[in-house]
């Protein structure tokens, strides 16, 4: 028979990584409002650099703030070349029953 020895920490130790908060977690973050390609949103710390792929949308404050503007604008949430490849599709439904 085989014994396993007990660690000697808690479970909770054992299960999970330590989380350290970062500095942005205890000080209020400005956010601002980021857009890629596909035209699907994203908040970013104001205070950093706009990652490869995303362009600032003219939008910043508090992340509440961000999240109610991307919430007017971002109605339709599939990315464009999906938004694009549906309304092909419709249309050439549309006019194959024309014809």
């Amino acid at each position: 028979m085989i014994r396993r020895q007990r660690s000697p920490l808690p479970a909770a130790s054992r299960s999970f990584p330590q989380h350290r908060p970062s500095p942005e977690d205890a000080v209020p973050t400005t956010h601002q409002v980021l857009v890629n390609d596909e035209e699907q949103y994203a908040l970013y710390p104001a205070a950093r650099e706009v990652p490869d792929g995303w362009t600032p949308a003219g939008f910043s404050g508090s992340e509440d703030e961000c999240v109610a503007h991307v919430d007017t604008r971002w109605t339709d949430t599939r990315p464009r070349s999906v938004r694009d490849a549906t309304a092909a599709a419709r249309a050439a439904t549309a006019a194959g029953e024309g014809a």
